[in-house]
């Protein structure tokens, strides 16, 4: 379908401002007025689609948008109804008039993911990559913390290629080796080979994959907080890719086991989410493109990373192994200074087409 191919330590206070939880632990928003050529970006990219979610996306996002006929035909056609053909009503506004301002978030229309994930490797270091479909999702939470909302929709415009695994020490090694790096990490005795490279700053992240991209001569870079959270969700609307509440063993955290955890497990360990990719929630906190925002107001509405705000600190999502499971919700966002490392604070890379 083209549609799917399209904090706190145990035992802490609780956060204050968004900072990690180790240092310190809505209303819907309104399209901006980049809403328009969102929408046009969008249709293009599903328009000649043979898939009726596809087009009933568009329609739960735009229900009265510049192509909403258009769909609303294309789906009598796929899901094999008459074709009545575009409405005698019909009444499009301009797209420098487009005014959208639901009551509330359409809520996103699961995406059924592939059963068998396509993985692709551009060098025998490099990390391997999972497509992402294009698509679009409802974004943060009006139950957490205050600066994981207002809830806001996102149109994820064009597939992207994202890390099944966060990146793992002999990964980060490869790149110390040939001289791309300068921190070499310790392992605390766990094993390089599959265990995430945790203890790196942002500059740290940014280092690997400036190094991937001249290695390979593919653009690698850390992903937006937006294409985080939809790559995490997976499809899904629920606190967590696996629905509502936390679940014994689907992720290494404080409390997320039969057993406490205090160190980071090889990646894969745990289930893979709908996207096939794994560690998502818990493990290591990963890091974001972003620089801090209190809320989301004024975020972006599209896959961009949001370089404007206190950008001394950078976005950290997924919570790690010494979280407690609310932090490893999909929604979770944490900050923490892009120059001090942190034993449990990791990353994973997004390839662009």
């Amino acid at each position: 379908m083209v549609f799917l191919q399209l904090l706190a330590t145990e035992g802490l206070a609780a956060p204050k401002g968004g900072r990690a939880p180790e240092r310190e632990a809505a209303t819907a928003a309104a399209p901006t007025a980049s809403s328009a050529s969102l929408e046009v970006r969008y249709w293009n990219s599903i328009k000649n689609s043979k898939a009726a979610a596809d087009f009933q996306m568009y329609l739960d996002a735009y229900p009265d948008g510049q192509f909403a006929d258009e769909a609303r035909a294309r789906l009598r056609q796929i899901e094999g109804g008459p074709d009545e053909g575009p409405s005698n009503q019909l009444d499009i506004k301009p797209s420098n008039q487009l005014d959208i301002k639901p009551a509330s978030p359409s809520p996103p229309r699961p995406a059924a993911p592939t059963p068998t994930p396509a993985v692709t490797r551009d060098c025998p270091q490099c990390p391997q990559l999972t497509l992402i479909p294009a698509g679009a999702f409802n974004m943060g939470s009006s139950d957490g913390f205050p600066f994981e909302a207002p809830i806001h929709h996102v149109v994820i415009a064009k597939p992207f290629l994202m890390g099944q695994r966060e990146i793992t020490l002999a990964e980060w090694d490869a790149c110390v080796t040939e001289g791309g790096c300068s921190y070499a990490p310790p392992d605390r005795g766990a094993g390089r080979e599959t265990f995430p490279v945790t203890n790196v700053d942002w500059n740290d992240a940014r280092q690997y994959v400036a190094w991937l991209s001249k290695k390979t001569g593919k653009t690698y870079r850390l992903p937006s907080e937006s294409e985080w959270e939809y790559a995490a969700r997976a499809g899904s609307a629920t606190a967590y890719p696996w629905g509502a509440a936390m679940e014994k063993n689907r992720a290494n955290c404080s409390g997320c086991g039969d057993r406490p955890t205090h160190e980071p497990t090889q990646t894969g360990f745990y289930p893979a989410n709908a996207f096939g990719l794994y560690d998502m929630a818990g493990n290591a906190a990963e890091w974001v493109e972003d620089c801090w925002n209190d809320s989301y107001k004024k975020a972006p509405t599209d896959e961009s990373a949001w370089t404007k705000g206190s950008c001394n600190e950078r976005v950290l999502r997924g919570g790690a192994f010494n979280n407690d499971p609310r932090y490893l919700r999909s929604a979770s966002r944490f900050k923490y200074d892009f120059d001090v490392r942190y034993s449990a604070n990791g990353f994973r890379v997004v390839r662009e087409q």
